[in-house]
This record gives C-alpha cells, structure tokens and sequence, in this order.
C-alpha cells in the first residue's frame, strides 16, 4: 500500500513538471495565449545543489530565531526606571532658582510717526545751507 501511495505521488509530480507555462505580457499561465512565449519552468539544479540550499535556509532561519532572541533579551533589560514607577506621571523636573528672576523680553517699539496735521514737504539734500 506505501509503494503505491509512493508510485502515484511520484506521477502526480512528474505530470506537473511537464506542463507548459506561457508568459503573456506580465503574467504567466498555462494556457497559451497570442503573443505568449513557452517559458523553461524546470529547476535546472541537481539534488545536491537543493539539498545545499535547503540546508543554507535552515541554518539562515535557526541563526535568526538566535538574533531575535538575543534582541528581546536585550530590550527587557533596558527598561525605563518610570516603567517600573506606580505613579501616573513622573515628577516635573525641578526650576533653576534664577527662572524667576528673568525678565520677559522686551518689545521692540516702532518709529514714532509724524503727526497728520503736518503736510511733507520733500527737500533736495544738495540745496541745504
């Protein structure tokens, strides 16, 4: 019974690695279309050039799950001392003693305007005596 679960599977495989794929335009089907071009969908590597790659994955995953453990490891023990503080906000930071000694800044006044009952007169400044 395992010798035939095992001879169907290996058909079922084979018949899908001999379908065609078409490219047409950006997409990839297996029915042809016009313009379409036959695409080579076979995996040109050997088993042991798979075998490789799986086991690279395998060791890129385990050296991740590695990474992100020390990460988090890392970021428990950098919390804040406010975290670990039952109060609802921290205290505010405490004045300098001169804060309340300065002064506001002063603003700056604009030119004083001539009345508007004088008229201008304009003068030519190479005329003055």
């Amino acid at each position: 019974m395992k010798h035939a679960v095992a001879l169907l599977l290996c058909l079922v495989a084979m018949g899908v690695q001999a379908q065609p794929v078409y490219r047409c335009g950006n997409e990839y089907s297996r029915i042809p279309c016009p313009q379409g071009r036959l695409v080579e969908a076979t995996d040109p590597r050997s088993a042991a050039q798979r075998a490789e790659a799986k086991r690279v994955a395998a060791d890129e995953q385990r050296r991740a799950k590695e990474i992100q453990r020390e990460r988090l490891a890392e970021q428990s023990a950098q919390r804040p001392a406010s975290a670990s503080s039952r109060s609802a906000l921290p205290a505010p930071p405490a004045k300098p003693a001169s804060a309340g000694e300065r002064r506001p800044p002063k603003k700056k006044r604009e030119p004083a305007k001539p009345p508007a009952s004088t008229p201008f007169t304009a003068a030519d400044p190479s005329r003055r005596k």
